[in-house]
């Protein structure tokens, strides 16, 4: 059983169309692409296993500074806008 659905707007049923719309709250257009995913949900992290999510994410975000502090900034927000419009340009299936 799939988890995900991915579907062009001009195929949807006039139903699924309408229920999608009234959660979007605009209209459908023709050229989009839908996609809907769904996963089980979780409570988020309380107390010290929250502070320790929090402590990974710093370690985290401080190793990947790192490896690109010599890089100049010109050239991180290239490889940035090159990824931006990648994924813009190649949704996932």
């Amino acid at each position: 059983m799939s988890n995900s659905a991915l579907r062009k707007a001009r195929d949807l049923s006039s139903d699924v169309r309408d229920a999608l719309e009234r959660l979007l709250g605009r209209a459908l257009q023709e050229e989009e692409t839908i996609s809907v995913q769904t996963y089980p949900t979780h409570e988020a992290p309380t107390g010290s296993e929250r502070d320790e999510a929090w402590r990974r994410l710093l370690e985290r975000i401080d190793k990947t500074a790192a490896r690109v502090a010599n890089v100049p900034e010109s050239e991180l927000d290239a490889l940035i806008d090159e990824a931006v419009d990648f994924v813009r340009h190649h949704p996932a299936a």
